[in-house]
């Protein structure tokens, strides 16, 4: 799989320009956090040694990369049917009790990290 886009380099060479001591970053997506890794790897930097990468989501491909990528999982089924409930409360004229719910998440703890 190849997820290193124009936008990961940006991303990376931005974040080193600004800090060149940065030794840590975490990606609002899985797919973001592997361009970084790979990257981070083109660069010379040893991840999770020189510098650790976390995702977010728990992509199926999260736990096959090299290094595997250590992600922040969700339960994104939960969130859709409480939205979903919601929504259909709000259409039906109901008022939502609770417009935020906590639906919690766990660390994946891997090797980028």
């Amino acid at each position: 799989m190849a997820f290193t886009t124009s936008l990961h380099l940006a991303i990376l060479g931005e974040l080193l320009a600004q800090d060149p001591a940065i030794r840590a970053i975490t990606c609002s997506a899985d797919q973001l956090a592997q361009g970084v890794v790979v990257e981070a790897l083109a660069r010379g930097l040893r991840v999770p040694d020189d510098i650790a990468v976390c995702g977010f989501g728990n992509a199926e491909f999260s736990a096959h990369t090299v290094p595997s990528l250590t992600t922040v999982n969700v339960d994104g089924a939960a969130i859709g049917r409480l939205a979903g409930e919601m929504i259909l409360a709000r259409c039906r004229g109901e008022t939502v009790p609770e417009r935020i719910v906590d639906v919690g998440f766990e660390v994946v703890q891997r090797k980028s990290a």
